[in-house]
């Protein structure tokens, strides 16, 4: 297939751009992404608007085969033979809600200004799908990029998110977690507070175990564990549970710069970050 310069083209160029690289993939397997709503509005190198709409979408993750994975090496990227100067006025991303596994997701973010380069490649990245010819990198490290995002979930929804967060940790010191119940709250301007009580055998000894965490937020994006205690009031079960708390314990007064991470990979930076904890969770910020 011959390269096509005139990239981005027209705002259906860009949608069947972005339908291609929503199909599911050896490495990221989503169920329900066909049914994400995607409009655009291109005129030369300008994208004008971008819009996402994923509200009322059923999303899954399906079942990745880890050896299959492992046994096939990633595609290359293929030759950049154009490049045009361009920009994204606006993109909006908006789902009230999405359900995630069934658990509800509400997200409402948009970005601004951002500097891109089109690409060309000499052929689609992607096997049979032609549409993958095209690509796009951020330009000048996103410089004037702006923009800000709010996500939100039901503080009753946290259980099985976190959930399978710690079974895999739980099993690997062979305890097997049957319930798990949290609350999250507020702790102060900056920090939440999470309680946990959970149903958990441990070789032929079932009973119950409970853990507190503090965690502190910065405006710029600085995570810190504050406080994490876990404990059992069977004295066999504390046994049992002490390889989990010596391993979390290290954890206790490390930060986490979210920025770090966003900045290397390319994306923008976060400020006034905030998270309030009520009947719902919500994450909110900038970006620069």
């Amino acid at each position: 297939m011959a390269p096509d310069s005139h990239w981005p083209g027209d705002g259906d160029t860009v949608i069947r751009w972005i339908r291609a690289g929503l199909q599911p993939t050896d490495a990221e397997l989503v169920r329900g992404l066909d049914a994400v709503r995607i409009s655009a509005e291109a005129s030369g190198t300008t994208l004008e608007l971008l819009s996402i709409d994923a509200s009322g979408v059923e999303l899954g993750l399906l079942p990745v085969n880890d050896a299959a994975s492992e046994s096939s090496p990633a595609p290359g990227v293929p030759e950049i033979v154009h490049r045009r100067p361009g920009v994204i006025r606006t993109v909006r991303l908006i789902a009230d809600p999405v359900r995630i596994e069934g658990i509800a997701v509400s997200i409402d973010a948009q970005l601004r200004d951002i500097p891109v380069e089109w690409l060309v490649y000499a052929e689609p990245s992607i096997i049979d799908q032609p549409e993958t010819i095209h690509g796009i990198d951020l330009a000048d490290d996103g410089a004037g990029m702006r923009g800000a995002f709010t996500v939100s979930v039901r503080s009753e929804d946290l259980s099985p998110l976190i959930e399978s967060l710690v079974r895999p940790l739980l099993t690997g010191s062979g305890i097997h977690l049957s319930r798990l119940k949290t609350k999250v709250t507020q702790d102060g301007a900056d920090g939440i507070r999470l309680d946990a009580g959970a149903g958990i055998r441990w070789r032929l000894l079932g009973a119950s175990a409970k853990g507190t965490a503090h965690v502190q937020v910065s405006p710029d994006g600085i995570v810190t564990l504050r406080d994490l205690k876990v404990g059992s009031r069977n004295p066999l079960v504390m046994l049992a549970l002490r390889a989990v708390r010596q391993s979390v314990q290290e954890q206790i007064g490390k930060s986490f710069d979210l920025n770090e991470d966003l900045t290397s990979a390319g994306g923008p930076r976060l400020t006034d970050l905030r998270v309030t904890a009520g009947d719902d969770l919500t994450v909110s910020a900038r970006l620069s």
